[in-house]
């Protein structure tokens, strides 16, 4: 892709304590059950995930078998939408395998905004969380309504559009990571163009992850998101290329497949649903997906009458060439240009026409 963007993930450190109440190995209580134990960083990560949705603040649990350097990289298995572990404190050693362990959590003001918004509970205390509420609420009444699919559109097309990629200086750097930054502040990495998603979507009650992977670049953050029985790739950051395009939002990455992301993509494919599907994406949606050159160039020249910038993708690159030089010939400007995204049976091209 033309004018890739550094993406960076951030990854919060957690400050460690170390208080052995009892130096000495113990065996277990009688009172320890083995569901009363954590013993993978998957199932810890899972039951700080559901700690932070409950807005709670510290827990205390077992864990068997895991390293210090697994309670350190916790965070690493946390996408920090609803929060994040700010410390650990190892308060007892049950044996050379066992710690009781209590976590103390930072829980974020997307939790706040959630819960006001979708279960209805007041703020207290928090103006940041208040005027980041007020703005997902004024998003969220722009939206026109209609399906899912129109929601995301909308939610994307917005931060697309009301973005910019980069960070925030001094002291409100660490906001370009949250949705803070891109739906408050303007200015956000990769981490915070998908929050604000995440945080758009599941106060409207569309089912969404936050995928964490890799691209050519490094560490990048992106959604998936449920739309009726099938899930998609939305990439928001990916679709808001450098130079900023304005008010002018590409959708190459609006709902597509695996098959498709995998090309610049790479992420853990067992801790996220498959995105098999493409009957949401946004040009089969929109009327702008062409297997055949003809009715590409009869779309092409009847959109060129109301516009100088036409998206369209094609099915068929590996067979057809499909040059804009018609454009002139048959349309009547007085130049073209276009940039090709992807490749093969998901060519999109973006067309730009002066007249």
């Amino acid at each position: 892709m033309d004018a890739k963007k550094i993406r960076i993930t951030v990854l919060l450190g957690i400050a460690i304590v170390v208080l052995f109440v009892i130096a000495a190995e113990r065996t277990f209580p009688a009172q320890f059950h083995k569901n009363n134990i954590i013993a993978s960083a998957e199932e810890l990560s899972l039951r700080i995930t559901e700690e932070l949705m409950d807005g709670d603040e510290s827990f205390m649990t077992y864990v068997n078998g895991m390293t210090e350097e697994e309670l350190v990289a916790i965070n690493q298995s946390l996408d920090g939408f609803f929060g994040h572990v700010d410390a650990y404190t190892i308060l007892r050693k049950v044996n050379a395998d066992v710690y009781l362990v209590k976590f103390d959590l930072e829980v974020s003001n997307n939790y706040y905004v959630y819960q006001k918004i979708v279960n209805g509970k007041e703020i207290v205390n928090n103006m940041d969380a208040e005027i980041l509420a007020t703005k997902v609420e004024m998003v969220m009444a722009e939206c026109p309504g209609g399906s899912d699919y129109e929601k995301v559109k909308f939610y994307h097309d917005y931060i697309v559009t009301h973005t910019e990629y980069g960070f925030l200086e001094g002291e409100d750097e660490i906001l370009s990571y949250t949705a803070e930054g891109a739906l408050l502040r303007g200015t956000a990495v990769c981490n915070g163009y998908a929050e604000a998603m995440e945080l758009l979507l599941l106060c409207s009650n569309i089912e969404t992850y936050m995928a964490v992977g890799y691209t050519d670049e490094g560490s990048h953050a992106w959604n998936i998101v449920k739309l009726e029985d099938d899930w998609y790739h939305v990439d928001t950051t990916w679709d808001d290329p450098v130079p900023d395009m304005g008010e002018e939002a590409l959708h190459v990455y609006l709902n597509i497949s695996d098959e498709i992301m995998e090309k610049t993509h790479t992420w853990n494919r067992s801790a996220y649903p498959e995105c098999t599907s493409l009957e949401h994406n946004y040009y089969e949606q929109e009327g702008a997906a062409f297997d055949s050159f003809n009715d590409f160039k009869s779309y092409v020249l009847a959109e060129m009458q109301t516009t100088n910038q036409i998206e369209v993708m094609v099915t068929d690159s590996e067979n057809i060439q499909y040059d804009c030089g018609f454009v002139i010939k048959e349309g009547g400007a007085s130049s073209v240009s276009w940039q090709n995204y992807e490749d093969g049976e998901y060519l999109v091209m973006l067309i730009t026409v002066e007249k």
